[in-house]
């Protein structure tokens, strides 16, 4: 063997083992972003009202969106997450088995065909994204990255053993199905990682359980202080009867503030906030004369909606003679927004249009409550409308004739125009003296009202 064709296979080699070396160092920061996911699921799972990723930068561009989507983001019980870290950590001790047996280059071929099932699940959650959620994750769309360049680096592992592709696949299966001990060595090691990925998806799903429930329990025994227990007053009816609310409410907080007034607990059982209706028709909570006036423009089907509606209930409940809060409905459905043009939530008109039927019978802000409480239930299960109507106890005729009118449907087009004038590009959005906020209320928009403070 000459000197020339041996200094070529040493310089094949290091460049067989230089490609393997990246791309185990980057299917490890392929784990990492699946472990950052993981943990924006958990969060997202236990806690939504107060989780904020990072990624979070609109409605259209937002994690929290995407891992709340049960239906595409767990598989077989497990969060897609879980399977893509054991993914990737499966391919990284494949890396380093054809790193260990660089001399026959082995694994190029097994390497590049497991590029091509990343890439596939790639372009399938690509595809989800953009079709069926309507919003964008960053860290998923770094790991689409990474998993292109995977197969990339796979490919050029095969160029550099100048075989072909078709080549290299054949002979690492030949080489898998012939050598007995690393036939069971890969499966042991795949088997093991898609079963430990399985049982802790489990886990996981286990521990978001009793989080959930732990953290229920904490608010059921919160104190009323805490803007949790809410009374809504009617300017018609400051002396508001028990029975004036439905008991069937549940987790609603002025049920179990009246709950707790019924029983004699809690002393005056909340916070009592005044609600009306202002000469356009926006319904109002808050103070008679506020020293802050905020309108909150925001969509029933929206998780980052929810969160900011529990916020805002212990805002007004801190500061229900300064603070005013207005309802201005901005759901994000085509099938009343102008500004869609594609489905992203597909039941935000009609539930808009529930909680403005139930304004006609004096009864919005408890059903403002109820639905953003239930809102997992009510998009989970599909909830029709009627089923959410009898749980507040409305008259079911007159709710019925209301849902079948345009009257309705008018306030909440009159609040579309007003957010399309204002040029709003999500929700949750809030009108603070001419200011646009998202997402939340920052301290620097309460500016007046800590001003007016005592």
């Amino acid at each position: 063997m000459t000197d020339a064709t041996t200094e070529h296979q040493q310089t094949v080699s290091r460049g067989f083992k230089v490609i393997l070396v990246s791309f185990v160092l980057l299917s490890i920061i392929g784990m990492i972003c699946a472990w950052h996911l993981m943990e924006v699921f958990r969060a997202t799972h236990i806690s939504p009202e107060t989780h904020r990723s990072f990624c979070n930068i609109s409605e259209s561009m937002n994690c929290d969106e995407v891992a709340l989507h049960d239906e595409f983001s767990v598989v077989l019980g497990t969060p897609v997450a879980v399977w893509g870290l054991a993914g990737f950590a499966f391919v990284a001790l494949l890396a380093l088995v054809s790193l260990l047996r660089a001399r026959g280059r082995f694994g190029q071929g097994l390497l590049f065909l497991f590029g091509c099932l990343f890439l596939l699940v790639s372009l399938w959650l690509i595809y989800v994204m953009h079709f069926e959620i309507g919003s964008w994750c960053i860290v998923c769309l770094a790991i689409d990255a990474i998993n292109l360049a995977l197969l990339g680096l796979s490919i050029g592992a095969i160029f550099v053993s100048g075989k072909s592709i078709k080549q290299a696949a054949l002979d690492d299966l030949r080489k898998v199905f012939r050598t007995p001990a690393l036939l069971a060595g890969l499966a042991v090691g795949g088997l093991g990682v898609l079963a430990g990925a399985w049982l802790y998806g489990q886990h996981l799903q286990d521990s978001i359980a009793a989080a959930r429930a732990a953290q229920k329990t904490l608010e059921k025994d919160a104190e009323p202080a805490d803007g949790t227990h809410v009374l809504y007053v009617s300017q018609q009816n400051e002396r508001l009867e028990t029975k004036t609310w439905s008991p069937k409410t549940g987790d609603t907080p002025q049920d179990q503030a009246c709950a707790e007034r019924e029983q004699g607990s809690g002393g005056s059982g909340g916070t009592a906030v005044q609600v009306g209706a202002s000469p356009e028709g926006f319904p109002w909570k808050g103070a008679r004369e506020p020293v802050l006036e905020i309108h909150e423009f925001t969509d029933f089907q929206c998780p980052h909606c929810r969160r900011a509606h529990m916020m805002v209930n212990k805002l007004v409940a801190r500061y229900p003679d300064r603070i005013r809060v207005y309802h201005r409905h901005l759901p994000l459905d085509e099938a009343c927004n102008p500004m869609l043009d594609r489905p992203f939530h597909p039941r935000a008109c009609e539930l808009s249009k529930i909680a403005a039927c139930a304004g006609q019978q004096g009864r919005f802000w408890e059903m403002d409550d109820y639905l953003f409480h239930n809102s997992p239930e009510i998009t989970g299960r599909n909830v029709p409308a009627t089923e959410i109507a009898k749980a507040l106890e409305l008259d079911m005729g007159r709710f019925e004739c209301c849902m079948q009118s345009t009257q309705a449907m008018a306030s909440i087009e009159k609040d579309i125009r007003a957010a399309v004038d204002l040029q709003l590009r999500g929700t949750p959005a809030y009108v603070i003296e001419g200011e646009v906020y998202y997402g939340r209320i920052p301290d620097e928009a309460l500016g007046a009202l800590n001003a007016a403070a005592p």
